[in-house]
């Protein structure tokens, strides 16, 4: 009678094996084509030494394939190094130990991913602070940042340019795009070794002071991504070397372009980012999440200027840059009008902003839900036009803005509904504490408890 339960028992056990096993299939480039016998592994990064979860080979095409346990990754982020093999662009010159690439994936892979120049500089600019060699480590907050901001610089799945770093902010008002193309060229020409000192010339110009010349590609792009201010012409300088220009600067034979044209004075690659509101940005905090919250001094597409207009708001970004909150208006309400440089986010999560139109102090939750009053926070009356903003570990506020004389019209009066309190010589700085379920420190008196400003 108890044959059934057993057959059950074993069918269950053998279905959620086969439910963890996931599979997950890849190419290997450099140079614009495969490099085949190339050793593709998989590991799990996590605070500690990473897990290897699988390991394989590059067929003749470049293509690798092989399944893994997700559920010995523990939630921690998956990543794929390559290393060695035989690149096929630039004829057949056997096996080359110099080639070491690197795909950081996420907590969650594709189905389907390119290794290649690319990606290894999209992962290593991201997560340079937690890479050394192919060890990738670091705390969890950290990494699942790193690896969420890897699509925004390189496509995981076919190779080429992330989203982002194309878009018409970073595409044409930035150097980022053609900075990480000529880096990438760098790499492909030791990989593919378009010179035969090629790699020897990249890891002396890559060599950072004071320390070990790398001995690879992918400690190559580490030490330029971590020293990005070392000696930029001499980099730049391999260009000409690698892919010389017969018919002009924009001849080189490449095998990314666009590719920079002058010397960068450094290899940052820095991103720009918009939406979710946010406009003539004042101050910036960052929660423990990792989302950066941003005061607007006025509200999207309006036509504000210093002296009045459409008050400004509070918008929110993930830390991959993707806007939170709404598009145009960002958040609203809890008194927000004009926040200006006053922005701090609490260890409780609570968004404080200053109002410099209105003379309060609006604050929001994480979720950038307003807990204030539509009128904001203002103890008696007591704000002028808040600039400045902090919280204390006992839930305390302080706050700093300008005085309003009692002598002077209020600014709606002088300019219209929504105008900034323009500052004049009569008007001085103050700072008040405002403190929640907290104390005033008075001059000369012992704090005592403030009925007017409760969290």
């Amino acid at each position: 009678m108890r044959l059934p339960f057993l057959a059950f028992a074993f069918v269950t056990a053998a279905f959620g094996q086969v439910a963890s096993a996931e599979q997950l299939v890849g190419n290997v480039n450099g140079g614009g084509g495969p490099i085949a016998k190339s050793t593709v592994t998989l590991w799990a990064a996590g605070e500690g030494a990473p897990t290897k979860l699988s390991e394989t080979s590059t067929g003749d095409d470049g293509a690798f394939r092989f399944e893994f346990d997700i559920q010995k990754a523990g939630g921690d982020v998956l990543y794929l190094t390559a290393r060695g093999g035989e690149p096929k662009t630039g004829g057949s010159q056997g096996a080359h130990p110099a080639i070491a690439l690197m795909a950081t994936l996420g907590t969650i892979a594709p189905k389907e991913v390119t290794v290649n120049e690319l990606t290894t500089m999209a992962s290593v600019w991201t997560g340079a602070q937690f890479l050394k060699g192919e060890t990738l480590s670091g705390h969890a907050l950290g990494l699942k940042i790193a690896s969420g901001n890897v699509p925004n610089l390189g496509d995981l799945a076919t190779g080429g340019l992330g989203p982002v770093i194309q878009d018409p902010l970073n595409s044409t008002q930035t150097t980022s795009l053609a900075t990480l193309n000529t880096l990438g060229g760098l790499l492909s020409g030791c990989i593919t070794r378009v010179q035969t000192d090629a790699c020897e010339r990249l890891f002396q110009a890559s060599t950072p002071p004071g320390g070990a010349a790398p001995t690879d590609t992918l400690t190559a792009a580490q030490a330029i991504a971590l020293h990005p201010w070392n000696g930029p012409e001499k980099l730049f300088a391999l260009l000409d070397h690698f892919y010389p220009a017969q018919d002009g600067p924009g001849s080189r034979t490449v095998p990314f372009r666009p590719y920079l044209l002058f010397a960068p004075g450094t290899w940052t690659i820095a991103l720009r980012y918009a939406g979710g509101g946010l406009s003539g940005l004042g101050g910036i905090g960052i929660d423990g999440d990792g989302d950066a919250w941003a005061a607007n001094n006025q509200m999207a597409g309006s036509q504000s200027t210093m002296y009045g207009g459409i008050g400004g708001t509070l918008s929110e970004l993930a830390p991959n840059g993707r806007p939170i909150s709404p598009m145009t208006t960002g958040y609203t309400g809890g008194g927000v009008d004009f926040p200006g440089w006053g922005l701090t986010v609490a260890g409780d999560g609570k968004v404080w902003v200053t109002s410099i139109t209105g003379r309060t102090i609006p604050v929001f939750d994480k979720t950038g839900k307003p807990l204030s009053p539509p009128t904001g926070y203002n103890p008696n009356g007591q704000l002028g036009g808040m600039q400045g903003i902090n919280t204390t570990p006992r839930r305390g506020c302080m706050g700093a803005g300008f005085k309003q004389e009692p002598d002077r019209p209020p600014a709606e009066s002088r300019s219209g509904p929504g105008a900034y309190p323009v500052p004049h010589r009569r008007r001085q700085a103050r700072r008040r504490h405002l403190p929640g379920e907290g104390t005033v420190p008075r001059r000369g008196r012992s704090a005592r408890p403030h009925p007017g400003f409760q969290r």
